[in-house]
């Protein structure tokens, strides 16, 4: 069941670089490090796509989060662009992610762990 409901919050790491080759992946996590702005219009933009998702999945993820419904779009991107700028989310990760596959290290970003 928790498999599930993990799968439909990967679906929103599109936003955090999937797709993209590694050098690519570590440039842009170098300029999210490095701008405060950057870092900022990315929270922005992932939050209102994650608003924009159906209810039954953001239900999911508060879920996974442990958090509500209503925390979740803005809690969820603050935590992935966190993941990504600390190193904590490799790309790795986050191509696993693309694939559906779940790795300890996204959950335990997703849950604030």
């Amino acid at each position: 069941m928790m498999k599930s409901y993990v799968a439909l919050v990967l679906a929103g790491l599109v936003l955090s670089g999937c797709g993209i080759s590694a050098s690519t992946y570590a440039s842009s996590r170098e300029a999210l490090r490095g701008s405060s702005a950057m870092r900022s219009d990315f929270i922005r933009t992932c939050t209102r796509n994650i608003s924009r998702k159906p209810l039954k999945t953001r239900q999911n993820i508060a879920k996974v989060m442990n958090t509500s419904v209503r925390n979740t779009p803005r809690l969820y991107c603050k935590r992935i662009t966190h993941g990504i700028t600390s190193g904590r989310l490799s790309h790795a990760d986050i191509s696993a992610a693309s694939r559906g596959q779940v790795t300890p290290a996204i959950i335990r970003v997703l849950q604030g762990r």
